[in-house]
């Protein structure tokens, strides 16, 4: 992935947020959070993996 996927991943996780903030149900907002979640750890993992690169 390239920066523009990383940034990619990166709006994703901030709309998952937000669902999972206006979710009416509460299992509706905990896959929305888990899903944040997910997007939030591999932005993480790859802005991590290009600091160790440099």
């Amino acid at each position: 992935m390239d920066r523009n996927d990383t940034s990619y991943l990166s709006d994703r996780s901030f709309v998952e947020a937000v669902r999972s903030i206006q979710a009416s149900h509460p299992a509706a907002a905990a896959a929305h959070h888990a899903m944040c979640r997910a997007y939030t750890e591999q932005v993480l993992a790859r802005l991590a993996a290009g600091r160790a690169g440099r």
